[in-house]
């Protein structure tokens, strides 16, 4: 290996999440939605980020809440083809509740909670990635994916284990390890809220139509709103964090991050990798120990829920050895206080870096990471980044 190059934005679409990195003849994207209605603006800002000729080879789906996921069909519509879709494997009846909230909010994501099988299509392979801490039945998912290997096609369902790594191959290791949490009390809160309200949590889970038959009036939809608001929007237990970095085994190698500012040489694999956390409640999920194996190299920690304050602790950031980039999305007119002015504090004081990126287009965070050979650099003498 010379050298290995990831470019990897933090696109400006406002109270939302659209995340990619672009590889060697090889491109990713995590999450892709924005608040509300999808504005135009928001379609510019996912249908420019690729050309009609490329692909996507793999779209993550850290959940399903709108924000995160309603901009894909811009993003199905933009591109040559998305080749493969890793996303958290939901239950039958966790599916039916989120087809019931969704239609009767009308929001335009049923067919991919539905059947993301059909809604990609037949030559989008999927990947599902069982939930972390459930117990394991029989079939407990691939712990190790050669992204090189997969067949073509829509074809067997592929199961992943929670932590187990997508790999790129070659003689560097780049990996992807999504790790998909269950978040039982999120659920609980869901669930307790609309029992008080009155609506019928078992026949929500039981039927997708439930609430098409009986949510008929102004009133009942809007007393659903509220209790879709109340909840910050979280109406999905599971959020998928994904580390997006090199593998453990690569020695003697030499990375930097750069921006168009500045450039942060570092003697080692540090900065180079990122984990991703989606709308994860980190109270519940501690990054360190779910990525402990990758940790040294994480150079990069997405806050999670648009820098909420009640989805953050900061014991997932103790102990790190480098300064961490904490890049958070959030929309300037967003009704819920997003980011919270403590966590940004916070990050701040303990010598963290908070990159806000909301809809502004000069808020788009761009890191071009650029991995090196020692022996490399020793014989052309350069120092930093090339």
């Amino acid at each position: 290996m010379n050298s290995y190059k990831v470019v990897r934005t933090f696109h400006p679409i406002g109270q939302g999440a659209f995340y990619t990195e672009r590889h060697k003849e090889f491109n990713i994207v995590y999450d892709c939605g924005a608040a509300s209605r999808l504005s135009n603006y928001s379609k510019s800002v996912v249908s420019s980020a690729f050309s009609e000729n490329e692909d996507i080879d793999i779209l993550f789906i850290s959940h399903f809440d709108y924000d995160h996921v309603s901009a894909i069909s811009t993003l199905v519509k933009s591109v040559n083809s998305i080749k493969t879709v890793v996303l958290p494997l939901l239950s039958t009846k966790e599916i039916n509740l989120l087809v019931n909230i969704n239609r009767a909010l009308s929001l335009s994501v049923l067919g991919l909670i539905r059947n993301p099988k059909a809604y990609f299509g037949a030559n989008t392979k999927i990947i599902f990635v069982k939930p972390a801490n459930e117990p394991d039945d029989i079939d407990t998912g691939e712990e190790f994916i050669n992204l090189t290997d997969l067949p073509n096609g829509n074809g067997k369902d592929i199961f992943l284990k929670s932590g187990g790594e997508l790999c790129l191959g070659g003689k560097f290791r780049w990996v992807f390890v999504p790790y998909n949490y269950k978040c039982d009390d999120r659920q609980l809160k869901l669930i307790q809220k609309l029992v008080s309200a009155g609506f019928d949590v078992q026949r929500m889970c039981d039927d997708e139509t439930y609430l098409l038959d009986h949510i008929c009036t102004p009133s009942q939809r809007k007393k659903l709103r509220q209790i879709y608001d109340r909840i910050d929007g979280n109406v999905n237990e599971n959020s998928m964090l994904l580390y997006s970095g090199p593998s453990t085994s690569i020695n003697d190698s030499v990375s930097c991050v750069c921006d168009d500012k500045e450039c942060f040489p570092i003697d080692s694999l540090f900065a180079s990798g990122c984990v991703f956390t989606g709308d994860c409640d980190l109270n519940k999920v501690n990054v360190q120990d779910v990525y402990a194996s990758f940790i040294e190299n994480v150079g990069t920690i997405q806050i999670p829920h648009h820098g909420s304050a009640l989805s953050f602790q900061f014991s997932s950031f103790i102990g790190l050895k480098n300064t961490i980039f904490c890049p958070v999305s959030f929309g300037t007119k967003n009704s819920y206080g997003h980011p919270a002015p403590y966590l940004i504090n916070l990050l701040s004081l303990n010598g963290l870096r908070p990159i806000l990126v909301n809809e502004l287009p000069t808020s788009k965070y761009v890191q071009s990471i650029k991995i090196y050979d020692k022996k490399v650099l020793q014989i052309r003498n350069i120092v930093g980044c090339l």
